[in-house]
């Protein structure tokens, strides 16, 4: 797992957070984890393992449960 020690802060509307977050559930993983693939171009057709698991751990360690991407 990579150390991630970089911030990047975007402001964005309403609407395009919802339709990011919309996004990043169809692609099977979590906001930040869809955020990082898209901007470094990678193709969002398989769900790369190492991002779901960081999606998870980040999720747990914060106490977000609602971050863990949970489909249902």
């Amino acid at each position: 797992m990579d150390n991630r020690t970089c911030d990047i802060h975007i402001r964005v509307t309403e609407q395009e957070k919802r339709r990011m977050e919309a996004q990043a559930k169809q692609a099977g993983i979590g906001l930040s984890a869809y955020l990082r693939r898209v901007g470094i171009g990678e193709d969002l057709t398989q769900p790369n393992p190492a991002e779901l698991f960081d999606d998870l751990e980040e999720g747990v360690a914060r106490g977000h449960h609602e971050d863990l991407g949970h489909q249902g």
